[in-house]
């Protein structure tokens, strides 16, 4: 009987390192590689286009997102396997009830444990349900008709005077008669992932996919970090301004 194959990431900014788990990886006849990484960001851009996977192999220390970081934004059922040449993080990863914590450099045996524990976890998860905060869904009334809108599908809403621009997934874009004051209570009010980055922004930052000192980008649009949000936005994301 096949095993069946648990779809897995590494996320680690050493090369030599994601290929010794790249090989580990490949002995493990219950595991499938579909994405390794450099840094956290491209890892949850990826994440985010083509959905979860069921065991994510991190790095605590790397640019710009940390591992730590990285695994707050991950869906509760993602089962986490920090990967370190640091012991002083052992205690931090507990609050992420992590599957287990390798300790650089880790043989083939002690990897196999890990996956062990990490694949026991997920046998015993009940059935995934849908996340009440991604099912929320909006009503948007936009050239005289109204649409209902997956609060998970927006990316991002600008301030266009009386009106906001809400573009979805796919650039899909509706401009209701709403101003952005009124667009981010509401949202706020259905998911805590909208963040304000500036007076004529409001972001989700489940679609993040770079983060400049000064901006933002959801996939290929740049986006400006007013002065006054910045130290609140970084805070949020758990990175230092």
């Amino acid at each position: 009987m096949t095993p069946k194959k648990y779809a897995c990431l590494i996320v680690d900014d050493e090369p030599i390192a994601r290929k010794i788990i790249q090989n580990y990886v490949a002995q493990m006849p219950n595991l499938e590689c579909v994405g390794e990484f450099k840094t956290a960001l491209e890892a949850l851009a990826f994440l985010n286009e083509t959905g979860g996977v069921a065991i994510v192999f991190l790095d605590i220390n790397m640019p710009n997102l940390s591992g730590m970081s990285m695994a707050k934004l991950l869906p509760k059922n993602t089962q986490i396997v920090f990967t370190t040449a640091y012991s002083e993080y052992a205690v931090e990863s507990y609050e992420f009830n992590a599957a287990d914590y390798l300790l650089k450099p880790f043989l083939f045996e002690r990897f196999a444990q890990a996956v062990f524990k990490a694949t026991e976890r997920l046998k015993t998860q009940q059935p995934a349900q849908e996340n009440p905060e991604q099912a929320a869904t909006i009503f948007i009334k936009s050239n005289g008709e109204i649409f209902p809108v997956s609060v998970h599908e927006i990316r991002y809403c600008e301030a266009m005077k009386n009106y906001t621009k809400v573009v979805l997934n796919q650039g899909k874009t509706y401009y209701p008669l709403v101003p952005i004051s009124k667009f981010e209570e509401e949202l706020s009010e259905l998911n805590p992932d909208f963040l304000r980055v500036h007076r004529s922004y409001l972001i989700s930052k489940n679609h993040l996919s770079a983060i400049g000192p000064n901006y933002v980008m959801m996939d290929k649009v740049r986006i400006p970090i007013g002065s006054q949000y910045r130290e609140i936005f970084f805070s949020k994301i758990g990175l230092k301004p």
